[in-house]
């Protein structure tokens, strides 16, 4: 009787432990914030290149803040400058190169910051899209 009591209870509790979430707490909450800051700065990014030039036009930097939670707000700042012709073939005629550079936070607490450079072409005067991502590179802070 003793036994069967005993592998009832031992049952129990190996079914609770392998229910149990893993990967709870602070290691969570680390991995979801970077999780937005990466999201913000990809945001941040497809945001400026959709609504090219009209943001950030000149190198002046544009910043918008979204909260995402009840204790997080994510933030993105996007510049952009004209680009050299550097290893990417010249542009056609009528278009310009530009590099946009997307940093994407959580601003509260402040945690690691998420980098996206894309590099596009804007050929306004030209039938079809306007613009057309040439170079997309992610990287984080370690």
């Amino acid at each position: 009787m003793l036994s069967m009591l005993l592998l009832v209870v031992l049952s129990a509790l190996g079914m609770y432990l392998v229910s149990a979430p893993v990967g709870t707490g602070e290691s969570s909450r680390r991995h979801h914030r970077a999780a937005v800051a990466r999201n913000m700065a990809r945001a941040g990014a497809n945001a400026a290149i959709a609504r090219f030039p009209l943001v950030s036009p000149g190198g002046s930097p544009y910043v918008r803040r979204i909260p995402v939670g009840p204790e997080v707000t994510g933030q993105y700042l996007v510049t952009s400058r004209k680009a050299g012709t550097g290893t990417v073939s010249a542009p056609p005629t009528g278009s310009e190169e530009y590099e946009l550079v997307s940093v994407g936070s959580v601003t509260n607490p402040p945690s690691g910051e998420v980098r996206v450079v894309a590099r596009i072409r804007y050929a306004p005067g030209l039938p079809g899209p306007k613009t057309r991502i040439l170079k997309w590179e992610e990287s984080a802070a370690r």
